[in-house]
């Protein structure tokens, strides 16, 4: 019998934690430490999938919320079918990657194994918190180590490639950071409260309203890849070791739409319709110069391979 999908959610977070740390305790033996942290992941993931099916299933709304280190911020979780979602699609791939993961890494034994199972299972367990937060500060937290823990996956090379695409992806991803981090303040200054139920209570003008979604839709967008800011992205991914370039593009990028769905309907309510219309341009020319960029590297691929 399943246990509280709650619970089961702090046991999936406590295991990739458990597994970030255990890789730099036994740091002498980097085959040990390949094995513990792909099962922790695997661990992990599985414990992720059995707290959010319950949820999926039957539509509920679990909270939990205790006084947080700090007094103007508390812990909140809300797992709602949104987050719980969210955590499906991360914890399936990180099961599939994590069991790849075990052969895979094999190839950076005396290369800094350790650091990668300690950076890996802090960029999952940051994914999975930040999706389930309730709090603005919180979530910005966990939003900044997801970002500097997948930074040090890109530049695990230590090549000048991977260094210079670890930078590009460091400084896009920080000034999404702060449009986010505006759009929030604004939040806060309307609710008096960091709590993301007190963004939903607020009462926003239209144009208050518009500004905090044109900075959380640019801001996310910065993390999703959306063009005009993802010159990062092409250059990143290939960078990262291969099971954490999957995570990226599978989730990380998802993240960026997970955080303009939250702000522009959860919190904001979707009271606008040109929001909508700002959302559909840029993801059709997304897609378009996307399919283009395609098909105009399929062509120049073909014309070198065919040249005397």
């Amino acid at each position: 019998m399943m246990g509280n999908p709650l619970e089961l959610l702090l046991i999936s977070l406590a295991i990739y934690v458990a597994g970030a740390i255990l890789p730099l305790l036994f740091s002498r033996s980097e085959q040990l430490v390949i094995k513990l942290s792909g099962i922790a992941s695997m661990i992990g993931g599985a414990f992720g999938l059995l707290a959010v099916i319950p949820v999926l299933l039957s539509g509920q709304i679990l909270t939990f919320a205790i006084a947080g280190p700090f007094s103007f911020a508390n812990f909140v979780v809300r797992l709602d079918g949104l987050a719980a979602f969210m955590v499906m699609v991360i914890s399936l791939l990180v099961v599939v990657t994590s069991l790849y993961s075990l052969s895979y890494v094999q190839e950076y034994i005396g290369k800094g194994a350790r650091y990668m199972g300690f950076f890996m299972n802090l960029f999952i367990a940051s994914m999975v918190a930040l999706v389930v937060v309730d709090n603005a500060f919180y979530f910005l937290v966990f939003f900044e180590m997801m970002s500097l823990a997948s930074y040090f996956l890109v530049i695990t090379e230590q090549d000048e490639e991977a260094v210079n695409a670890g930078l590009l992806y460091f400084l896009i991803a920080h000034a999404g950071s702060v449009l986010i981090m505006i759009a929030f303040f604004i939040l806060y200054k309307e609710s008096g409260s960091m709590d993301f139920d007190s963004f939903r209570q607020a009462t926003l003008s239209t144009p208050t309203a518009s500004v905090v979604f044109l900075l959380a839709f640019f801001g996310f967008g910065a993390k999703a890849g959306m063009i005009p800011l993802h010159g990062w992205l092409p250059r990143a991914h290939p960078a990262a070791p291969s099971h954490a370039s999957a995570l990226m593009s599978g989730v990380m990028v998802k993240i960026g739409i997970f955080g303009i769905i939250k702000v522009g309907i959860d919190i904001l309510g979707a009271t606008t319709a040109w929001w909508g219309l700002v959302v559909l341009a840029f993801g059709a020319v997304s897609a378009v110069l996307g399919y283009f960029t395609l098909w105009l590297s399929m062509i120049l691929k073909s014309c070198w391979l065919t040249t005397p």
